[in-house]
């Protein structure tokens, strides 16, 4: 029985209100970000995915004209994991529109870099300004329309009215941040009539506002590692447990290689669904010899493995096309055309609002914030830039409150004697002195939290690497400070000395950097 408050698309005014401007819906979103005081309770209660996400979830789709049924007609590929799950899901886009590019697709992914839009993309590019506007609009009006309702649904106590009034919740009525996006993605894509929606999970996948869908085509699971323990668990077989709630019953997964007891877990709950399960390994990548894949990195190529093997299901299933050769012919050009920003992404100052000002620099941007993750980047790094010996490099490092940054950042002081960075600078994730602009506002944290970090990062760097020169320890306010110190130092060098800049251990460090080199949405 549907309640109360449901409203279906019929029963909503042809009237339109003024629209919403692209800034003005990206301020309705921001207004549903939890605050930083909030945050760390939460952090410190422990775990806290539960049971009643989804069901909340469903309301929500309810409010805005939706029943997870509707959803079936976008011919879904779900995709979760710890490690290349973003970078698998753009692998998976740019290979079944280039196919066909009669294959309309949608894509959900998470965070963005510069622009919330980014988070929405249609045929691989964001969806433009007015677009989201507009689809924003629809969803917060809906949602406005069933307000009264829904907040008498909740039947708070007075107890929990002043708790939502003290978290200065502005709409206890709506979806937090992530899960108002989610509304507006999958509206979106219904009403741009996609063929193929490939939608990111956020966190984990059980409890994640994604997993509402009920019959995608096909899910995938990429490496799975410790992240985000405060939200899924500590150990390895509980993150499993989370990341494969995505299975669904009889509905194909493809998962690659995992540690042990992460594995059985996969196993054991692909059994539960009578879900067909492909298990991809590493020593398989032999098969992608001879193909170009356009994101950098042998972990790219796991990705990409994954990718493939989704897209084979997808098109056997939908289109009825079953191929013999590991790789098709037509998968090719989508494999070398996909980009994805902020992941090994080599960046030369010429493509820069800074191009006027100095020739020598080139930012090394991965948004790596995990052990394993991490790792690649430095391997990376160390492979890409080790032709260059005759170069002066700066590391920009920041990493998020909660991680253990001593050990994340020893994974780039480990490589400090191969690649000799000159300067180290700890930044906050803020963007400008002015603050943020109006696509990365961030509530959730608060600037003593981000100074705390930073300056432990200083710490820790002068304990792992005793010998480096104090003096070339730095902390940077903004991350405008970070970048303006490169460019500084690069203009008083040798025109002919080459400045190389890595920029790690925060996805959101690195598409703030983006926004203040005055890169445009990808």
């Amino acid at each position: 029985m549907k309640p109360p408050f449901f409203l279906s698309f019929r029963h909503f005014s042809t009237t339109l209100k003024m629209s919403f401007t692209y800034k003005e819906a990206v301020d309705k979103l921001n207004s549903l970000q939890s605050n930083a005081a909030l945050l760390e309770q939460l952090r410190k209660a422990g775990p806290r995915m539960n049971e009643k996400s989804l069901p909340e979830m469903r309301d929500y789709f309810k409010r805005i004209g939706y029943e997870p049924k509707d959803f079936d007609k976008l011919n879904l590929i779900h995709v979760t994991g710890t490690k290349g799950k973003g970078s698998t899901s753009a692998l998976t886009q740019s290979t079944l529109h280039h196919y066909d590019n009669k294959i309309k697709t949608g894509l959900f992914t998470s965070p963005h870099l510069v622009a919330v839009r980014e988070r929405i993309r249609i045929n691989g590019a964001p969806i433009s300004e007015e677009l989201y506007a507009k689809y924003t609009q629809d969803v917060w009006e809906r949602l406005e329309a069933t307000k009264e309702q829904a907040i008498k649904a909740m039947n708070l106590s007075e107890h929990d009215t002043k708790e939502l009034l003290r978290n200065k919740r502005e709409h206890p009525d709506k979806p937090i941040y992530f899960r108002f996006l989610t509304l507006v993605a999958l509206h979106a894509f219904i009403q741009e009539k996609v063929d193929c929606a490939i939608l990111e999970v956020g966190v984990g996948g059980e409890y994640d506002s994604t997993n509402i869908i009920e019959k995608p085509v096909v899910c995938g699971i990429t490496a799975l590692g410790l992240d985000h323990v405060t939200v899924l668990g500590n150990t390895i077989d509980k993150i499993a447990w989370h990341k494969s709630g995505i299975i669904k019953q009889d509905v194909p997964v493809v998962s690659f290689e995992q540690p042990p007891l992460a594995m059985e877990v996969v196993v054991k709950r692909a059994q539960e669904k009578n879900a067909p399960l492909t298990v991809l390994y590493a020593n398989q990548v032999s098969k992608l010899e001879g193909v170009e894949i356009g994101l950098a990195g042998l972990h790219q190529k796991y990705n990409a493995l994954t990718a493939i093997e989704l897209c084979k299901i997808w098109l056997k299933k939908i289109r009825g096309i079953e191929f013999k050769e590991d790789v098709p012919e037509g998968f090719k050009k989508g494999l070398k055309s996909v980009t994805w920003p902020g992941r090994g992404q080599k960046l030369a100052v010429a493509d820069t609002k800074y191009n006027k000002t100095v020739d020598n620099v080139t930012w090394y941007l991965d948004g790596a914030h995990t052990i394993e993750s991490l790792e690649t980047c430095a391997d990376w790094f160390q492979t890409t830039v080790k032709k260059t010996n005759d170069a002066t490099r700066i590391l920009v490092f920041n990493c998020t409150h909660g991680r253990d940054s001593d050990r994340l950042l020893s994974i780039i002081t480990k490589i400090q004697p191969q690649v000799q960075f000159d300067h180290v600078i700890f930044s906050t994730n803020i963007t400008f002195r002015e603050g943020y602009t109006t696509d990365n506002t961030n509530k959730t944290v608060s600037l003593e939290e981000v100074t705390s970090v930073q300056q432990a990062l200083a710490q820790s760097w002068k304990k792992q690497v005793p010998d480096f020169n104090h003096e070339n320890i730095h902390t940077a306010d903004t991350i405008e400070d970070a970048v303006n110190f490169s460019v500084n130092l690069a203009k008083n060098l040798p025109a002919n000395k080459q400045v190389q800049v890595l920029t790690t251990g925060s996805l959101i460090m690195v598409g703030n950097t983006l926004t203040v080199l005055g890169i445009e949405p990808q």
